[in-house]
């Protein structure tokens, strides 16, 4: 029994680590994508995709799913739309290391969101994190290049508002299962809800100012938009689903926080990010601040377990 418990650990260990070696290709495949094609046209299509396929999946709950379950739903796929408008249009303004980094801040927010939206006071060790992070993104600001500095920082800021909405995502949704959404449900209204704004924003906006000729594809664009929406969106948030079954939060958590390192690597690798003595300490600042938030999540995470095992829920 012990050792099938280790061998579901590791399992659950790979697949979290596989989605996020997965989520940190898509910073530079997006990127690429997005210099040739509408950037909402492409998150449409990968949103819309990944959206009727869980609705399929999912199909019987759905139709038997509670207002509160649908609602909460549509509420998360509005920040989620939020949260990738934002990002994409900031990462076709830098690269895709920046990108990634900058937006895996939402982990430090998150404290800082609760307060505001719940009145669940930080800590002193979340103020510590998020010193940090400014400190962090500060650096990576810091080290554009004089003749697209301006054009960066714009992309980082965007990027910077994404990640509140990424933020926002999380609370919200932990929330609203707290309360008794359906999470299979959640998803799947989710991802429609937010591949139809997606689809709104491209037919009034980009359809006009770019004409119908952008939305020809060819393989090449067929092929990275087909990945996204398979392997980086159905696959990835497949294989987190059920790999945090089978590992703890500490294990989840930090797992999931190389995203930001594995973007940046992918992005140097492609030859999309160089690399400057700064930025790399900006990188290391940042990714600094989200390990240590994320540890003392999971230390909280665990005081409550143990009351509930010994008091009851």
């Amino acid at each position: 029994m012990l050792k099938n418990s280790k061998k579901l650990n590791l399992l659950g260990q790979a697949l979290l680590l596989l989605a996020t070696l997965v989520w940190g290709t898509s910073f530079v495949i997006l990127k690429d994508t997005i210099s040739q094609v509408p950037a909402m046209y492409v998150i449409a299509i990968r949103f819309l995709f990944a959206g009727v396929v869980f609705s399929f999946v999912f199909l019987k709950k759905i139709i038997k799913a509670s207002k509160y379950s649908l609602i909460s739903g549509v509420i998360v796929g509005l920040m989620v739309a939020g949260a990738y408008v934002t990002q994409t249009y900031g990462l076709s303004l830098t690269t895709p290391g920046r990108n990634a980094f900058v937006t895996s801040s939402y982990c430090v927010m998150c404290p800082f969101l609760l307060w505001f939206f719940f009145k669940q006071k930080p800590t002193l060790k979340n103020v510590v994190c998020a010193v940090l992070c400014v400190v962090g993104i500060g650096l990576i600001a810091l080290s554009g290049d004089k003749s697209s500095g301006s054009q960066l920082l714009f992309g980082d800021g965007l990027t910077l508002i994404s990640a509140v909405f990424f933020g926002l995502q999380i609370i919200f949704l932990d929330r609203f299962q707290k309360k008794g959404a359906d999470t299979s449900v959640v998803i799947a209204v989710e991802l429609f809800t937010a591949g139809v704004v997606f689809a709104i924003i491209t037919f009034a906006f980009e359809l006009p100012y770019y004409g119908i000729q952008k939305y020809a594809l060819n393989t090449n664009q067929l092929l990275n938009i087909g990945y996204l929406a398979v392997a980086c969106t159905l696959f990835a948030q497949t294989a987190q689903t059920v790999g945090q079954k089978f590992t703890t939060a500490n294990q989840s958590s930090l797992i999931l926080s190389l995203e930001s390192v594995f973007g940046m690597l992918f992005s140097v690798v492609m030859g999309a990010e160089k690399l400057s003595v700064i930025l790399c300490i900006g990188f290391a600042v940042v990714f600094t601040a989200i390990i240590i938030s994320e540890l003392q999540f999971e230390k909280k995470g665990a005081q409550l377990n143990a009351l509930e095992d010994k008091y009851g829920k």
